[in-house]
């Protein structure tokens, strides 16, 4: 037994140290390996970090700085403009006998044609691009003076402070001073009708104050009554007889000076 136990010792020796050896290698293995497992692990998990970090910063608003921009200057608005007074010069061009005559309605000395200076004023109400009001004109020539109250409808295109217009009128039309060389003038007079086509612009200088031009195209239809010879005013010229009448063509231009209300 003694010997027995003696010679199986040192195989069991063997076996346990075997045993050990193997053991002992399986850890080391295990040991050599767990970080490199364990790495892909933190890698990973530092991925995963930097993938949500970078997502934030997508996400997150980014402040855009605003460069201010300078307002544009902005042209003073019109003031009222609902009641007008206007005040007009210039000159005139009239041609008595342009289109027709049936008898002379002046006097055979006197001219039919004649360039002078005119002065005229309109007042009115305005509702937006529509005018309507009186519109007086006095025009003063060589032998002859005319004068015309029209009624005048214009028609307006506001484009801010600059304001075209085109006006139509018609009235009453009277020569004076036509028949003042005669002996006896008191019974004699022409007048007649009077029709006007105008173009023109204002500009606002100011909120209530505006500087224009205007042309406008007339036509003047004039009548002359004859004189009655068996009258005591003593009046026998022949041409005096007969009733006289005429239609003419007139042009005009010149520059008006408003107030607005």
């Amino acid at each position: 037994m003694v010997r027995t136990t003696y010679f199986a010792s040192p195989i069991l020796t063997r076996a346990l140290r075997w045993s050990a050896y193997r053991m002992g290698a399986a850890a080391a293995m295990i040991l050599v390996t767990t970080p490199a497992l364990a790495a892909p692990s933190q890698q990973s998990a530092g991925g995963t970090t930097v993938a949500q970090s970078e997502t934030t910063v997508v996400q997150a608003p980014v402040a855009r700085k605003e460069t201010a921009v300078a307002p544009a200057p902005v042209e003073p608005a019109k003031g009222p403009d609902f009641i007008f007074v206007e005040g007009e010069t210039g000159a005139e061009y009239v041609g008595l006998e342009t289109l027709s005559v049936k008898r002379d309605v002046l006097p055979t000395a006197s001219r039919r044609t004649d360039v002078g200076p005119f002065v005229g004023a309109m007042a009115g109400v305005k509702l937006v691009f529509l005018s309507v009001g009186p519109h007086f004109r006095f025009g003063h020539f060589q032998d002859w003076d005319i004068w015309t109250l029209d009624l005048d409808v214009g028609f307006h295109a506001p484009l801010g402070s600059f304001e075209p217009f085109l006006r139509l009128a018609g009235g009453y039309a009277q020569l004076t001073r036509a028949f003042d060389r005669l002996q006896d003038s008191s019974n004699l007079s022409a007048h007649g009708y009077h029709l006007s086509l105008a173009v023109g612009a204002d500009y606002f200088v100011t909120h209530n104050l505006t500087l224009g031009g205007r042309v406008s195209g007339d036509l003047l239809a004039l009548h002359r009554a004859g004189v009655n010879l068996n009258s005591q005013d003593g009046l026998v010229n022949d041409y005096l007889k007969y009733d006289g009448a005429s239609a003419g063509l007139g042009l005009t231009g010149g520059l008006a000076l408003g107030l607005h209300f």
